[in-house]
């Protein structure tokens, strides 16, 4: 049976049977009370309990050869008596993913304001754990397609965008496409994304598209009041579509900064009809804005952003949608160059490795 030997505030050691038959004796120095053990070997299957905690828990005078499991990073690390090491060289990135953002929508004939795209997904994680050598495939979304001239179909979808190796499996939604404006009770809604895309009218009002938890909000909706009949806003990551008015589109909802101080996942602005009103403008982070009848603005490249809406002409030419921005993955990580793969910058003693189409990044 192990004898456990409990310090006077924290700590014990445990004093187990020997391997052979013998005496087991531990003895205590006088006066400190100390317990030093090297040089022994060991039959156990079992595990070394070691120290754990998190970086701020770092010992605050260590010596060489200090070793514990860093909970904030996930790794077991030493001391080396200047700074603190992985053992197996891992190091730790903080990473972005931002998939393609929504088409907007077209109008057929003298139809209303169209709907905004939906930003794409925006997902940032701090302080993951990589190994070097692995290899992570990173996929870049594209943008959703312009919906088609004097059809009233809705914008299409952006992309998905995703960073996958090792420990790291993050993938986000691509932007929901914004509505178009006909008389059907589907294409006047605003699609489901990463960000919704914004709703639009005709005889009735549409919905507006739902975005995804943790990722982008959900667009805006239409108005049927003259003379605007305003489009609603595509959502953004840190803020819904605004709704449209009888005198405005909505705006797009906005974006969010990251760590490269660069905003990115803006929503698109919703159009309004013959140029009346005032479209909506596009999301911070690269959301088109939206236009009073013809063609929006599309959303901008490799920043996620939703197209903007247009809308119909009282000749009852129609127009057509525009297309949502492409996403970007963005990898980085404290010093000097350790991995390759995407275009490689440094910044705030930090080096980024930016992936504006898909490819590999190798730790």
């Amino acid at each position: 049976m192990p004898l456990k030997l409990n310090g006077s505030t924290s700590g014990y050691v445990i004093v187990d049977a020997p391997a052979v038959a013998g005496t087991n004796t531990l003895t205590l120095p006088a006066g400190t009370g100390v317990v030093t053990a090297y040089d022994t070997a060991t039959t156990s299957t079992g595990y070394l309990d070691l120290p754990a905690g998190t970086t701020a828990q770092r010992p605050a005078s260590p010596t060489s050869g200090n070793i514990r499991f860093n909970t904030s990073l996930n790794y077991l690390e030493y001391y080396d008596g200047t700074s603190w090491n992985s053992v197996n060289n891992a190091y730790s990135v903080d990473y972005l993913v931002v998939a393609g953002g929504g088409g907007s929508g077209s109008a057929a004939g003298s139809g209303n304001g169209t709907g905004g795209g939906g930003a794409g997904g925006y997902l940032s994680v701090a302080a993951a754990s990589i190994i070097p050598g692995a290899s992570l495939t990173v996929t870049v979304g594209a943008g959703g397609t312009a919906a088609s001239s004097n059809t009233g179909n809705q914008g299409g979808d952006g992309g998905a965008s995703s960073l996958i190796g090792g420990s790291i499996t993050t993938t986000s939604t691509g932007g929901g496409g914004g509505a178009g404006s006909i008389i059907s009770s589907t294409n006047i809604n605003g699609r489901s994304g990463g960000s919704g895309g914004g709703g639009s009218t005709y005889s009735s009002a549409g919905t507006a598209g739902s975005g995804t938890s943790g990722q982008g909000n959900a667009g805006g909706v239409a108005s049927l009041s003259a003379t605007a009949y305003g489009g609603g806003g595509g959502g953004g990551a840190s803020a819904v579509g605004g709704n449209g008015s009888s005198t405005n589109g909505g705006s797009g909802g906005g974006g969010t900064t990251w760590l490269d101080g660069v905003a990115y996942a803006g929503g698109g602005g919703g159009g309004t009809y013959n140029g009346n009103g005032t479209a909506g403008t596009g999301g911070s982070g690269g959301g088109g804005s939206g236009t009073a009848g013809g063609s929006g603005n599309a959303g901008t490249v490799n920043r996620g952003g939703g197209a903007g809406g247009g809308g119909g002409n009282s000749g009852g030419t129609g127009s057509a949608g525009s297309a949502g921005g492409s996403g970007i993955v963005i990898i980085r990580y404290l010093g000097s160059q350790r991995g390759t793969g995407g275009t490689v910058t440094s910044a705030g003693g930090y080096t980024y490795h930016t992936f504006t189409t898909s490819g590999t990044y190798t730790a």
